[in-house]
């Protein structure tokens, strides 16, 4: 079966802060073009994040344990929020933050999505002859 997206997004802007922004924008006038962009398929989560050095950080989804997600106040005002997911790579736990995700409950459900997709065995071919 082929990897098909399940989700597409990116970090949002407003996730710096009011003041971190505009000390940002008034330092730097690029403070965003380093943004997390998080794709989410069917077997796997892809974090990509960095402008001069990229970095790319691919979670297979069946090491998925849980995800979490937290919302402070200001973030649940501007509807963004973090999206934690703890994984587990032999038998140390690895915990992936994604910030200022747009609609962290559909983010977390979409990975959850995908594990459960994953978890499910898959259907046997009946060989009668």
């Amino acid at each position: 079966m082929a990897e098909t997206d399940i989700l597409v997004t990116r970090e949002t802007k407003r996730s710096y802060g009011l003041v971190r922004g505009s000390i940002a924008i008034l330092c730097l006038g690029l403070p965003f073009l380093g943004r997390q962009r998080i794709q989410v398929t069917t077997e796997r989560v892809i974090i990509e994040s960095g402008f001069l050095t990229k970095v790319r950080d691919d979670v297979e989804v069946f090491r998925i344990r849980d995800v979490v997600t937290t919302q402070p106040l200001w973030h649940r005002l501007l509807g963004i929020g973090d999206v934690i997911i703890k994984a587990t790579e032999g038998r140390t736990e690895e915990r992936h933050t994604l910030r200022g995700v747009p609609d962290p409950i559909a983010v977390a459900e979409a990975i959850r999505q995908a594990w459960n997709q994953a978890a499910r065995p898959r259907s046997a071919t009946n060989i009668d002859g």
